[in-house]
Formats: C-alpha cells, structure tokens, sequence
C-alpha cells in the first residue's frame, strides 16, 4: 500500500539516557534503526534517515544531518520534511523497535485526513510515529526560531488528527527504548 510517501527515520538525537546513539544498539541480533527500517520499507516509496552520525549510512539510505543543531525531534521532523519530495511523510523515532508494519498501514490510512496524523493511546499522542504534511515545515522552523521546541506543546499549531487506540490496540507498537536496563530487558 505505497501511496507516494516517504519514510524518515528521526536518529539524530543525544541519546543522553543511553549514553551512546540509541539506533545502532542492538536488539534481538539486529540494530533498533534496523527495526523501524524494516516495519517502514513495506509501506513507504523513500526512506530517508535524519541522523548526526556518519555510521548511518551503512543502512544505504540517504542521512541528513540536522539543519538546525540542538532542537530535539523538532529539528529532525523540519529537517526530514524539508529534504523529503513528498507531500505525506511517515515519521518514526529509532527508539520504537516493536512498530509494525500493520500499526503504519493503519496511520497512513488516514493521511490525507489533516496536516499531521498520529496516534493517540488513552489520550497520550505519539507524534513520533506519525504522519506530516510536507507543509508543516514552514511551520516548524517557525517554532524553532522561537525555540518553542517540545512536542507536545507544538501540535497545537497544526490541523491534527489523532486516531485513538486503546493499550490493547496499542500493543507493544509504540514502546520506547531509551536506557540500557531497558534493552537489557527486551532482549531474549
């Protein structure tokens, strides 16, 4: 179900509670970018890879550095978008290892729907498993230049949709792995 858009993996940040680039560890044999890589690559016509780091490029995807430094996925969001030559743009962080194929298919069902569509467990939105308009990287630079740079606070500024899900519907699909204790415990 390919429908013109393109896959950004968000790898860029400091990774500070992991102390190394959260994306190249390893789980379950393979790295955790690996992980996202694989559930998008069904579902996506490009795949482009946000990250500060050259080792990246092993996955033979194109990676871009962040445009501007130190704005968290703020900054990789406005970066991928304005690098990517599609309209729709699947956006996912290199921290959630369990998202499916099925989870992605599910969101870009209703890409069309606003500027920005994400999934919402029990109230809580993942806009790191979302899809953006292209056209919302006006915006974001916007919000970067005022360093309004948190998430949450900077969805209010767009056409949002989210699509609720209860924790079963949820599954593991959006678990984040951001210490070594919590790798330590999803590797069998």
């Amino acid at each position: 179900m390919k429908n013109c858009v393109t896959g950004i993996l968000l790898a860029g940040g400091k990774s500070s509670r992991m102390g190394t680039d959260k994306g190249m560890v390893m789980l379950n044999g393979k790295k955790l970018a690996a992980h996202i890589l694989d559930a998008m690559k069904p579902v996506v016509d490009y795949l482009i890879i946000i990250a500060n780091n050259k080792n990246y490029d092993a996955f033979g995807y194109s990676v871009f550095g962040d445009v501007v430094k130190d704005c968290g996925p703020m900054g990789g969001i406005y970066t991928g978008l304005i690098n990517s030559n599609t309209r729709k743009n699947l956006v996912l962080s290199c921290d959630m290892p369990y998202v499916t194929t099925q989870m992605l298919t599910f969101i870009l069902a209703h890409a069309e729907e606003a500027e920005i569509i994400l999934p919402s467990v029990e109230g809580n939105p993942e806009p790191l498993c979302a899809v953006y308009d292209q056209t919302c990287a006006e915006k974001f630079r916007m919000l970067i230049d005022k360093r309004e740079l948190k998430m949450q606070d900077a969805l209010r500024h767009f056409k949002t949709k989210e699509l609720p899900l209860t924790k079963e519907e949820a599954g593991n699909n959006f678990i984040n792995i951001n210490t070594f204790q919590q790798l330590n415990a999803q590797n069998t």
